[in-house]
């Protein structure tokens, strides 16, 4: 509807915006004051509403422009009217205005952005909680499907419309060359060489003691804080051997993702003017030639002495306790990162600890696709993006 009071007044019919009352509220009137305003207010419009004071509309469309001849009411007792007995408050002006060499009485009702409007207290027939909506010329109750239509409005509008962007060192960089994993002596290989060449002498030994008492020559011999390898017997060294992979996991684990693997992350930036609120982002890998942490792996401590019993007691890391959630499934990684909100226009880290990912020389891919999905509170669906890993050797 046009805003031009003119026009408004000469030339359209009452409708959900507009209504026309021949004489100002008077006191016995401010029941249907209150009535009216809140069903302007409760409209659903967001457009400006308007009751026009002073004008009687005619069954057949024309107009009687009456004018206000009494005593003007102030707006302040209008105000202080509405404001004693509506909740929330319900924005309204109301202003004398000359048409036609007439006074007339214009209520405007703006910024009606917190309906439902109703009574906070009973007043004359009106009665506590009661709510009314203007519907065309017509103003009825609220109905449960009103609340539902103002409940949804309500989320849909703190909805995010923004963009968020993903990428690496600059924007708009959606890509990143990682390295197979390059040869390595991991500790069960160090471990399994020295096993093997300490067998090897010992076995050589023997050998020059032939026909003595060989347990006397091939025994453990336990030492405080552990048994090195050459005090071990044979049979010691060889179930050693056997089980050195076990042994040393924890070792190889951690020389493989924190001394080898690439720390990779990533920047993302809240491209709006609303923070995305309780955010999350999602990512997926396939897992076919990589591997990715489940956690980070500190370097073990492999002495039995009261000095590792003082390290078990250490309290985690903070990169321990902030690594990002990793679910391994047959086919792919799941990484999982809370953001918190996400402030608009600072690019931070994705991750707050770097992902540990290595490589496998016989991957036979040159690229790697990492899926992305952003989920906030205040988002309809989730925002979906995707970095690409190139593999180099």
């Amino acid at each position: 509807m046009t805003e031009n009071l003119d026009d408004i007044i000469e030339f359209e019919n009452e409708n959900t915006e507009l209504d026309f009352k021949a004489i100002q509220y008077q006191k016995v009137k401010f029941q249907d004051l209150l009535k009216d305003l809140m069903s302007m207010a409760n409209a659903k419009t967001d457009a400006n509403k308007y009751i026009i004071v002073g004008v009687k509309l005619l069954g057949n469309g024309n107009r009687d422009i009456l004018g206000i001849t009494e005593d003007f009411i102030d707006e302040a007792t209008y105000q202080q009217l509405i404001h004693n007995n509506i909740e929330p408050e319900l924005n309204f002006s109301y202003v004398s205005y000359q048409f036609q060499n007439k006074t007339l009485g214009v209520f405007k009702i703006f910024d009606s952005i917190d309906r439902p409007y109703m009574m906070k207290k009973d007043y004359g027939k009106l009665k506590i909680g009661e709510a009314f909506i203007r519907k065309g010329s017509h103003q009825t109750r609220l109905t449960r499907k009103d609340f539902d239509f103002y409940t949804e409005k309500k989320i849909t509008e703190k909805r995010f419309k923004g963009k968020i962007l993903t990428y690496f060192d600059k924007i708009n960089q959606k890509s990143i060359a990682l390295k197979i994993l390059s040869n390595g002596d991991y500790p069960s290989d160090k471990a399994a060489g020295k096993i093997k060449k300490i067998l090897l002498e010992k076995k050589e030994k023997l050998k020059k003691t032939e026909g003595m008492f060989v347990p006397f020559f091939d025994q453990d011999i336990r030492m405080l804080g552990g048994t090195p390898y050459e005090n071990r017997s044979i049979k010691t060294l060889e179930e050693n051997l056997e089980n050195v992979a076990k042994t040393y996991r924890e070792d190889d684990l951690h020389y493989l993702f924190e001394v080898k693997a690439y720390k990779f992350n990533f920047r993302i930036l809240n491209d709006d003017t609303e923070y995305l609120e309780d955010a999350s982002i999602e990512l997926k890998i396939e897992k076919e030639g990589l591997y990715i942490a489940d956690k980070i792996y500190s370097k073990p401590d492999n002495s039995n002495s009261i000095i590792s019993l003082k390290y078990e007691l250490n309290p985690p890391s903070w990169e321990s306790m902030n690594y990002p959630e990793v679910i391994e499934n047959e086919t792919e990684y799941l990484i999982l990162e809370n953001l918190g909100n996400l402030k608009h226009q600072i690019s931070e880290n994705a991750l707050k600890v770097d992902l540990r990912i290595a490589i496998n020389p016989k991957l036979n891919k040159t690229e790697k696709i990492v899926k992305i999905k952003i989920f906030g509170k205040n988002l309809s669906k989730p925002i979906e993006d995707q970095l690409i890993i190139n593999v180099i050797e």
